[in-house]
């Protein structure tokens, strides 16, 4: 049902003038959590819609397509946080991002990295506090204006900046944790954390659901770096999880773009070398630096 005062009608819905601000949509299965986030949104001035459950937000989707943020709780069955957030996504397709901000009553390690996944921009705890929630949305709007389709080469132009703003987003609030840095040891460790989550789910689910060459050359490139490695091209084609010919054109245009360096080997010129440029390897230490910092505060 959604939510109101008297529990039988949408909360407060505001809609978006001229499109300057997108809407946003409240999903908890709580009504009372519906209230109190739906009422700092009236506060921040931000339209607003609060459902509490997966088929009603998905039907005020279809209904109000200003919606592009969406603050979704992940333990209520009802609202389903992160089948609905996948699903909007895949109903909206090219034509709009979706921002996502996921709520939980108890955040876990678990829940962090399927955020990271699924590219959240915040992971947020009840009860929620003014100061959480409107940095929250602040870091969703930044997303909104950033974001490009998917599968453009201008994906690729910007995929540095997107890095660093998921940095920004995954960064603890306070000042101690924000000056504090990571040790190589951490660092590793966050990465193989990161790298073996992402092999779990072929047991669970068939892989070509999840091929995001891209991503996985960074984070074998990143290991190799951590580890003092020299990695051939085709080594890290194999690493994408792709077919050989789709993960070499990932590697040219990750490489014009200048995410990656690439030459030939001195010791056997049949075959050229690859590694992360310098600038991407400090995009990629602070990724999991701030990884690490989300899982030491949860």
């Amino acid at each position: 049902m959604a939510t109101s005062a008297t529990a039988a009608t949408v909360l407060h819905t505001a809609d978006t003038r001229d499109g300057a601000i997108p809407s946003v949509l409240v999903v908890d299965g709580c009504g009372k959590t519906v209230s109190h986030c739906t009422a700092m949104l009236t506060e921040l001035g931000y339209p607003h819609h609060g459902v509490t459950s997966s088929r009603e937000a998905l039907e005020m989707m279809a209904r109000h397509p200003a919606i592009q943020i969406i603050l979704a709780c992940v333990e209520a069955p009802s609202s389903g946080g992160f089948a609905l957030i996948e699903e909007a996504r895949a109903r909206a397709g090219e034509r709009q991002p979706v921002a996502a901000i996921v709520l939980a009553e108890q955040p876990t390690t678990e829940i962090a990295i399927r955020c990271i996944h699924l590219e959240a921009v915040d992971l947020l705890a009840k009860p929620l506090s003014f100061e959480s929630y409107s940095s929250a949305l602040r870091r969703a709007m930044r997303y909104l204006s950033a974001r490009v389709p998917a599968a453009t080469p201008a994906v690729l132009d910007g995929f540095g900046e997107q890095l660093g703003r998921l940095v920004a987003a995954l960064e603890t609030r306070s000042e101690k944790a924000a000056e504090s840095r990571a040790t190589d040891q951490q660092i590793a460790a966050t990465l193989r954390l990161i790298i073996s989550s992402r092999g779990l789910r072929s047991r669970y689910f068939p892989g070509d659901l999840f091929a995001d060459p891209a991503w996985d050359i960074l984070l074998d490139l990143t290991r190799a770096g951590l580890e003092g490695q020299q990695v051939s091209v085709s080594s890290v084609c194999i690493a994408a999880s792709v077919p050989m010919s789709t993960a070499l054109r990932w590697v040219r245009q990750m490489t014009e773009a200048g995410l990656l360096r690439r030459w030939t080997d001195p010791l056997d010129r049949r075959r050229d070398l690859i590694a992360l440029t310098d600038q991407t390897a400090t995009h990629m230490r602070e990724y999991l630096a701030a990884v690490h910092a989300q899982m030491v505060k949860l």
